[in-house]
């Protein structure tokens, strides 16, 4: 059980409501959870916005997974890989994330995994810093950077609150 209530849009001040009708939050209890902070909810909502336009859809979940996989955080995991598979991510290349074999990925994927977990796991490599820059400009491998240690604040805020999945967790691999 959660450590905060988990709020409705009715249990919102009026000016604020607007977070979950005019969002697609849905039931997600990160967002139920941050409600008891509609005014941090709002800039949460507005920083996650601008860094999920550093990348492609695509590519922004690969980063988001590999993230969330290094940290081993479930409810980041569950909730990407579906919007994972949305943006057009495969099985395969779960699978491949979730186990960390980037030999299938193509070299740019697996830029953005490797350099994903070195940020996550806060031990970034020289190595796969310069190979991300092979395929991207400086501003976006520093959008990269950010976006997936926004991810990791993200599984620390919901490690805090004691948040679950809203559904049976999905598994670490497309298989399961």
């Amino acid at each position: 059980m959660a450590r905060v209530p988990l709020l409705e849009a009715e249990d919102l001040p009026e000016e604020y409501r607007y977070l979950f009708t005019d969002n697609d939050v849905g039931d997600a209890h990160i967002f139920r959870a941050m409600a008891n902070a509609p005014e941090l909810l709002q800039w949460y909502m507005r920083y996650s916005t601008r860094l999920w336009d550093v990348l492609p859809e695509r590519e922004r979940e690969i980063v988001i997974l590999a993230a969330a996989r290094a940290l081993e955080h479930a409810y980041e995991w569950h909730q990407h890989v579906r919007l994972g598979r949305e943006a057009g991510v495969t099985d395969a290349e779960i699978t491949a994330i979730t186990d960390g074999d980037c030999e299938v990925l193509s070299d740019r994927d697996a830029a953005l995994v490797a350099y994903a977990r070195g940020v996550a796991l806060g031990d970034p490599r020289d190595g796969d810093h310069d190979r991300l820059r092979e395929h991207y400009d400086v501003e976006t491998v520093v959008g990269v950077a950010m976006l997936a240690g926004h991810y990791v604040a993200t599984a620390r805020l919901l490690d805090a609150f004691d948040v679950a999945t809203e559904t049976e967790f999905v598994g670490w691999s497309p298989s399961e």
